[in-house]
């Protein structure tokens, strides 16, 4: 289907590869011109500096003369392998820059939630207003800040990207709103001047309202902005430039390659073998274009209007890396062919002796096989520590499966009991801890918890055993596995110490429907999943047994997002895994900032990530079932709170962008290894 997005990317027009996949011409022409945005873009980061600009010319697919030829695909593979060259080099620049910056705010404003939380106890003592009166307090202050806040200040290559849509600057969203919004409170109300005091450090502080909510929110924007640094170079740099450029870079040598054959070695080869692999790099040339699309979405949007939030998005890129893998075989099939052919090439002219060297084996990009080097990789010590041999696999996943048919049985039995809501619960949460740490141990997953230390100092100001204040649990999501591991952490006696809790409590979780669908098992025309229930049925079980909100896949999302916002009144805690299964381990996507606009400012924000769980099972290639052993380390950040955090529920400011990268970035530092990992 084709949408009308005037302006909304490259090509003025919102297509997908299905569509460009039907009309080859219109697809090589919009592959074009998105490719030389691309190039512009890179010229203005610096990829090829000192080089002549008439030279930064991307080579058409087609020309009066007729289609490109040899000369012009070889320039082709040469321009993007200079991109893909210097990207990992520019990312670790970026990247150290914004962490730099991260690092040096962050303490301030967890101090800063500290400060927030005894003064609004204060507040609530002297019963001097509300508690939601003292909230719109700050957020008067909150706005009057963002207002007069100094906006970062990009370099040149960071604003070309930004003016392409490709990226943003930090507040740029919510800065030009907040200059339009007016003061809530009157600036010459006698609250602003009362003295509150804090304890912080040991040291007791004195202040006005006014004074300390100004010091709370300068505190909190800094690192707002810092956090959407990283979160957008982190986009820009990995997800778009880094994957972009290495998906981009096969392509356009094999293009070269088939291209080759065709012209040297056809008589050697089956015509419908070379048309064949000819399509499918058009099909990953499609994938491409709405690829560099995706990243061009207007992150303003509360609903997303194509693929860049979650599942849509990471499955375009786990297609694009299983048909990279397929065309690297196909094209070293190409070469090895060439190779066989050209014999003996000690007597070639120049000019084929040029073309015998561009022909060389085509290696797996270092991003694929968890080799890669630099700033913000995954961790050496987490992750798969052994492989399985296919029997070994086979009956462990057998055991599983079993648990899995027991685990959904029980919910039936309990659905079917006649017990209380409350009783309800309980059944089904006990069920599902039982489930989890059956599967750790099934296929020999360690869970290792690291709980930061301000976080328990945090918990006791905030009171969350208490229940002062609702509780979003956000870990990362990159694994089938995710779930297993978060029930597990929710009953160590080491976090329920840290939460201030005597024993595991049910929470309830946001869930996508038909997640069920890739466990899926077939024998001939009958179909269930490895649970013993289809898909379906297996949602329905998740609401009306676990009370957990099934997100779908399509359609009106709003209704289920306001539910889950609506859990919070009643369950202890709820867990929003955040963004979806990545396609490669260092995947970290935008976080659908929607669910942000929909939850309570009384919330307090619990990140967490779970190092090493990609790779015990990899969503590349589709279907796969290549399960093993490894250990998860789970890092658990300070809580941060809602009401310090996001944006005052005000119309204009309703998209919690900036708040969103903020929490993204949070998972960013702790996921993976910030510092450099090559060699000096």
């Amino acid at each position: 289907m084709t949408k009308n997005k005037p302006d909304s990317n490259v090509t003025g027009v919102w297509y997908d590869h299905q569509t460009l996949m039907r009309d080859a011409n219109m697809l090589l022409a919009v592959y074009d011109q998105a490719a030389q945005g691309v190039l512009d873009l890179a010229a203005t980061e610096g990829y090829f500096e000192g080089i002549d600009p008439d030279l930064l010319k991307w080579p058409p697919g087609q020309t009066p003369e007729g289609p490109i030829g040899l000369e012009g695909l070889a320039y082709r593979a040469k321009l993007v392998g200079a991109i893909y060259m210097g990207v990992p080099g520019l990312r670790d620049q970026r990247l150290a820059d914004a962490h730099e910056q991260f690092t040096a705010v962050a303490p301030a404003y967890h101090e800063a939630t500290q400060i927030y939380s005894q003064i609004h106890q204060q507040f609530s003592d002297q019963d001097v207003e509300s508690s939601q009166d003292f909230l719109t307090y700050y957020q008067t202050i909150y706005v009057e800040v963002l207002r007069a806040s100094h906006l970062f200040t990009p370099d040149e290559g960071e604003a070309a990207v930004a003016g392409a849509r490709l990226s943003r600057l930090p507040l740029s969203h919510a800065q030009p709103v907040a200059e339009k919004l007016k003061a809530t409170i009157d600036n010459d109300d006698t609250q602003w001047d009362t003295v509150y005091h804090y304890t912080i450090g040991g040291g007791k502080m004195l202040g006005a309202l006014r004074d300390i909510f100004r010091n709370i929110a300068r505190r909190t924007l800094d690192y707002l902005a810092a956090g959407e640094l990283i979160a957008v170079h982190y986009n820009t740099y990995t997800n778009l430039a880094w994957f972009g450029t290495a998906i981009w870079r096969i392509l356009s040598e094999a293009e070269y390659h088939l291209e080759v054959c065709r012209r040297y070695v056809s008589e050697n080869m089956v015509q419908h073998q070379l048309d064949g692999f000819k399509d499918r790099l058009l099909l990953g040339q499609s994938m491409m274009v709405e690829f560099f699309q995706a990243h061009q979405e207007n992150p303003g949007n509360l609903k997303p209007t194509g693929y860049w939030y979650g599942h849509h998005y990471t499955a375009l890129t786990r297609d694009m890396i299983d048909l990279a893998m397929d065309v690297i075989d196909q094209s070293n099939h190409l070469v090895q062919k060439f190779q066989q052919h050209m014999g003996d090439t000690s007597d070639k002219d120049p000019a084929m002796q040029t073309i015998i060297q561009t022909m060389q084996i085509m290696q797996t990009p270092e991003l694929f096989t968890r080799t890669a080097r630099g700033r913000f990789m995954e961790y050496p010590h987490v992750g798969r520590n052994g492989r399985y041999s296919n029997v070994h696999r086979a009956i462990k996943l057998a055991r599983w499966i079993g648990a899995s048919w027991r685990y959904v049985r029980h919910k039936q039995v309990i659905e079917e009991e006649g017990l209380s809501e409350k009783e309800i619960l309980s059944a089904a949460w006990d069920n599902s801890l039982h489930w989890a740490e059956k599967t750790l141990r099934i296929f020999g997953i360690e869970v290792q918890i690291k709980i930061d230390p301000l976080f328990k100092a945090m918990a006791q100001t905030l009171q969350l055993g208490h229940g002062r204040y609702k509780i979003l649990f956000f870990p990362s999501h990159q694994s089938v596995f995710d779930h297993p591991v978060m029930y597990h952490v929710l009953q160590t006696p080491e976090f329920l110490d840290a939460m201030g809790w005597d024993d595991t409590r049910p929470c309830t979780i946001l869930s996508r429907s038909g997640l069920t669908e890739y466990v899926e098992i077939r024998m001939g025309s009958w179909n269930t999943t490895m649970f013993g229930v289809k898909s379906v049925e297996f949602d329905r079980l998740l609401e009306d047994v676990d009370g957990y909100v099934v997100l779908p896949r399509s359609g009106d999302t709003n209704n289920a997002t306001q539910r889950f916002a609506n859990s919070l009144e009643d369950r202890p805690g709820i867990i929003y895994a955040a963004g979806t299964t990545a396609a490669f381990d260092i995947q970290s996507i935008h976080l659908q900032h929607g669910l942000f606009s929909k939850i309570p400012s009384d919330v307090v924000i619990i990140p967490m990530a779970f190092r090493g769980i990609h790779s015990i099972w990899p969503k590349c290639p589709k279907g796969n079932i290549r399960i093993n052993p490894g250990l998860v380390e789970v890092i658990v950040a300070p809580p941060m709170l809602g009401e310090t955090t996001l944006f005052p529920k005000r119309r204009s400011l309703r998209p919690q962008i900036e708040p969103a990268a903020l929490f993204q970035a949070v998972q960013i530092v702790n996921l993976l290894n910030p510092d450099y990992q090559g060699d000096e």
